[in-house]
């Protein structure tokens, strides 16, 4: 049965309790009321429990469950940080096949550029060669 707690209640030190859960293994989730400075060095070591104690069964399943939430906390934690890799990656493949469209269209152009001296390059010769052939046969 839950002992009945005044939040009003005084430590030692005159100093109004604070309500705190315990999560050791031997008292995991079991309340207390406590000395606020306890921890600070300065407290006077108050301590009373609200909570009964915890009976063996339930005890165990609550780490249990405890270390099972633990655990899924640490694997959804891994799974964000691999969620925030990926993303950092695909920013890095979008901003390169950014830059290789852009390498792409020059290309192209310069491959266009090329095409038209090729064409050019090949009328000439015709020309040189016509007006070669040309000059030969009247000589």
């Amino acid at each position: 049965m839950e002992k009945e707690f005044d939040l009003d209640s005084r430590c030692y030190c005159g100093v109004h309790c604070v309500l705190k859960t315990s999560w050791t293994d031997e008292n995991p989730g079991r309340r207390f009321l406590g000395c606020p400075n306890f921890r600070e060095g300065g407290g006077c070591n108050y301590f009373d429990w609200i909570d009964p104690p915890i009976p063996n069964r339930k005890k165990s399943t609550f780490l249990s469950l405890l270390r099972r939430n633990e655990s899924s906390e640490v694997r959804l934690h891994r799974i964000e940080n691999k969620w925030e890799f990926v993303e950092g990656e695909m920013q890095m493949l979008r901003a390169d096949v950014d830059r290789l469209e852009v390498e792409r269209q020059s290309l192209e152009e310069n491959l266009r550029t090329l095409e038209q001296k090729y064409k050019l390059v090949v009328h000439v010769l015709i020309a040189v060669v016509c007006y070669s052939v040309g000059r030969s046969i009247v000589s």
